[in-house]
């Protein structure tokens, strides 16, 4: 769940996969490394905190195989196993009345895009539910030219197509899924469709056929559809790409036997200056200055990230997001954090609780603590009961009570878990 939005995922997995050659065999459950794509894109769901029910729709002749896979993998938040339709939004309009009346936001996802990633699925979940209609896209990378439709029935055309039109390549973007919405946009986004005869290839033109503003999120360029076999030999190679990289990440030396209590603090200080917004715990501060700094100065944040490193003995922000880096040049904090609880999870720790103070003497933050707590929470992946948030002031007394910076201290509690055999 995302703050007080119960989210749901319809997942379609109801094409034929013509273009893989395989006959009858659906595509998603051809094995990619040993686990069939299906399972991997249910998975990349299943274990994210903010999804809370997945409904996966497939063919009639698939069902009782997808059944079996889910029963087999042991899925927990399954709500549903539906027959799809004959096009695309046929079959996401069937599985979403099988979303339960509780879900507020909505996401769509192609059950043969198994490589997509939690941080995708948060920002999509986030922006869904700040603007009613989000999608994950990447920028093209190709020149694209606008000329008549390939002969495509006819085997490899040789008649030439004459060009029409070059698009400013700066202004395109290839759409992936996940795409998310506020439920009721996408009811009646499918309603309107439905009722007018007019189909599209994904969702978000849905949305825009009713007026609803549609905003991009960034997405990976290695979220990829799995369309042929060229797609699963590249889909091999991001997955052992991803080992590689998570091999390489230095563990630390593990000390005792685990299921102790680590403890660490953090402090940042951050001058005042003209011309930044003030952020602090995520929340935009209404406030005549703002916090100088690489990524968006959140002092909060940083003193956060800092305390739960030094629980686990792994360092601090410097060290892992340096701010020589320009990838990190007005950077949330709060991705930042999410990535700090990756590296966590990596080490074997698991977040108790975290306590934090803001101080400065102004502005009054009492009213924002609440919301810096779900933030956080939020961006950890835990519960808003296992973090405080707290503000003071110095009583006009060192650079605090001048006004000239604000500063802030977290003490964290990790739990060390032990090693698996």
């Amino acid at each position: 769940m995302y703050g007080e939005n119960h989210t749901a995922v319809i997942i379609a997995a109801a094409g034929a996969g013509k273009r893989m050659g395989m006959g009858e065999i659906n595509k998603v459950y051809l094995c990619l490394e040993g686990e069939p794509v299906l399972a991997r894109t249910i998975r990349a769901f299943e274990e994210h905190p903010y999804v809370d029910e997945i409904v996966v729709a497939v063919r009639r002749q698939d069902e009782d195989l997808c059944r079996a896979l889910i029963k087999e993998k042991g899925f927990k938040k399954i709500g549903g196993c539906v027959i799809g339709g004959k096009e695309r939004q046929d079959t996401v309009g069937l599985a979403l009345e099988r979303v339960s009346e509780k879900a507020r936001l909505v996401l769509v996802h192609d059950g043969a895009r198994p490589f997509v990633q939690a941080e995708t699925i948060t920002e999509v979940i986030k922006a869904a539910c700040q603007t009613g209609a989000a999608v994950a896209a990447v920028p093209v990378k190709d020149t694209i030219k606008i000329a008549g439709a390939p002969e495509r029935d006819e085997g490899e055309s040789r008649r030439e197509i004459q060009v029409e039109k070059t698009p400013d390549r700066n202004r395109l973007w290839a759409a992936q899924t996940p795409q998310g919405f506020r439920k009721e946009i996408l009811q009646r986004a499918l309603k309107k469709a439905e009722a007018e005869g007019f189909y599209a290839t994904d969702e978000g033109a849905l949305a825009e056929k009713i007026g609803e503003k549609v905003f991009i999120v960034q997405g990976k360029y290695d979220n990829i559809k799995v369309t042929t076999y060229e797609d699963l030999a590249a889909g091999k190679a991001i997955l052992q790409g991803r080992k590689e990289r998570k091999e390489k990440l230095p563990l630390r030396e593990k000390k005792g036997e685990g299921n102790s209590v680590r403890v660490g603090i953090g402090y940042d200080v951050h001058r005042l200056a003209e011309g930044r917004a003030l952020i602090l715990g995520g929340v935009a501060i209404p406030w005549k200055k703002g916090l100088a700094g690489h990524s968006d100065g959140d002092v909060l944040v940083h003193s956060v990230m800092d305390a739960l490193l030094g629980a686990c003995a792994l360092g601090d922000i410097g060290k892992l997001f340096p701010d020589t880096d320009p990838a990190y040049k007005d950077i949330s904090s709060l991705k930042l954090l999410s990535r700090v609880k990756d590296r966590l999870a990596h080490e074997g720790f698991r977040i108790c609780n975290i306590d934090a103070t803001v101080i400065a003497q102004a502005p009054r933050l009492s009213g924002s603590t609440r919301q810096m707590e779900e933030n956080i929470a939020q961006a950890l992946g835990i519960h808003g009961g296992q973090v405080s948030v707290k503000a003071t002031t110095t009583e006009h007394l060192g650079f605090e009570g001048r006004g000239e910076g604000i500063a802030a201290m977290a003490t964290a509690a990790v739990e060390d878990l032990p090693e698996k055999d």
